[in-house]
């Protein structure tokens, strides 16, 4: 498993791509069993960071690469 550390810039904010691993669908925020995405076409569930707890999904959701320029602006790519 990936730590937050590993998977966030500011541990205020979590950037990933909204497609789940499993099939192409996109995950409801804020929902699930522990309160990050969950996935109601198949019923993964991830954490607040995207990191798969329960499901068929086989992998984490995406964390594309990013930085933040100045305060709260990202450029993601």
């Amino acid at each position: 498993q990936e730590s937050d550390a590993d998977r966030t810039h500011k541990p205020e904010f979590v950037v990933v791509v909204g497609i789940c691993p499993h099939l192409g669908c996109v995950p409801l925020p804020d929902a699930g069993d522990f309160g990050g995405f969950f996935c109601p076409c198949h019923g993964s569930h991830y954490d607040t960071s995207g990191r798969i707890r329960l499901g068929p999904a086989p992998l984490n959701l995406e964390v594309p690469p990013y930085k933040f320029t100045e305060g709260y602006n990202i450029v993601v790519g």
